[in-house]
């Protein structure tokens, strides 16, 4: 009876040391989120319309007469603002911005997108 105890220990053991070289081995890559604040005026027309037209309006998904907003280059400030998609009081509570970062465009957009349209909607959302 004893045996079947040590034999317990030891299978204990080995299972907790074998648990903690795994456990050791594991390595994260921490990406800390770009925190720097734009110092850059953000040009709608330069900086906005191009993360549209990469990540938005393509294959019918934001484009004239498909899902509102429609962001083509033509359409989107108007489309943004008639929807009332822009808080320029409080930008990270605007739709836009709250749709790429925690929303259902998340997916479509990244990180540096995200800031730029931050970036812009802080500045006041210009149609530049």
């Amino acid at each position: 009876m004893k045996t079947n105890h040590v034999k317990k220990v030891r299978f204990i053991m080995v299972l907790s040391a074998l648990f903690l070289l795994v456990l050791a081995g594991c390595e994260y890559e921490v990406v800390e989120p770009d925190r720097a604040p734009v110092t850059e005026e953000v040009l709608f027309s330069e900086k906005i319309i191009p993360i549209f037209n990469t990540s938005c309006n393509f294959s019918g998904c934001h484009s004239a007469g498909a899902v509102p907003p429609d962001l083509t280059p033509g359409g989107a400030y108007a489309s943004l603002m008639d929807l009332n998609q822009i808080d320029t009081v409080n930008p990270a509570n605007s739709i836009l911005y709250k749709s790429m970062t925690t929303g259902s465009m998340k997916n479509y957009s990244n990180a540096a997108q995200a800031k730029l349209i931050l970036a812009w909607i802080t500045q006041g959302a210009k149609n530049n």
